[in-house]
């Protein structure tokens, strides 16, 4: 009995699979193959990664150059633009420091020195200056003010007498440039233009 238990345990088994060395070896080469073609593209695909990252490195770097130049001249430009704006704002101060003075020279001609009375009515606090347009307001009230706190700026003697046999006031007196220029501006220009021509 116990030798019909081991031949039945013989008659069960499974027969042992044959391996087929050659599918086997057929089967590595594939493999073996697929791994190299695979490593190849893999070489290649780096190379491309390599040469498109140092084209886009080497594209950075010129865009940085480009715009250092590009903040090189904005700079530049905005160094031009100060300059003009300060020249702009000199001018236009020079303008009206010679606005002023040749008003104020316009009603003090009766002024010991021109100059005592425009630092008086620049200085009196009642000019409205427009520094973007240019223009300065309040320059007859301010003089006026500075003739009556500072009357000493002015030659307030009056003649009293004769001259030449008529009173002071009848001899007809010459008329200043300045008083030329205030009644007809137009006519002293052309004789100045005249002269020069």
């Amino acid at each position: 009995m116990e030798q019909d238990h081991n031949s039945e345990e013989n008659s069960t088994e499974q027969p042992q699979p044959t391996i087929d060395v050659e599918a086997l070896a057929k089967r590595v080469e594939q493999l073996e193959s697929s791994k190299n073609r695979l490593l190849e593209e893999s070489k290649s695909w780096k190379e491309k990664y390599q040469g498109l990252k140092t084209n886009v490195e080497k594209e950075n770097e010129n865009k940085l150059t480009e715009n250092e130049q590009w903040k090189e001249l904005v700079e530049i430009e905005r160094n031009k633009r100060f300059e003009l704006e300060s020249k702009v704002k000199d001018l236009t101060t020079m303008t009206m420091q010679k606005d002023l003075q040749y008003k104020v020279a316009s009603l003090a001609k009766d002024a010991h020195n021109v100059e005592d009375v425009v630092t008086a009515v620049s200085r009196s606090g009642l000019l409205d200056i427009d520094k973007e347009t240019g223009t300065i307001r309040g320059i007859e009230e301010a003089y006026n003010k500075i003739r009556e706190e500072k009357p000493y700026y002015f030659d307030t003697a009056k003649k009293s007498g004769m001259s030449g046999g008529r009173p002071d006031d009848m001899i007809p007196k010459e008329k200043s440039l300045d008083e030329h220029i205030a009644e007809n501006p137009n006519e002293v220009l052309a004789s100045v233009l005249k002269d020069l021509i």
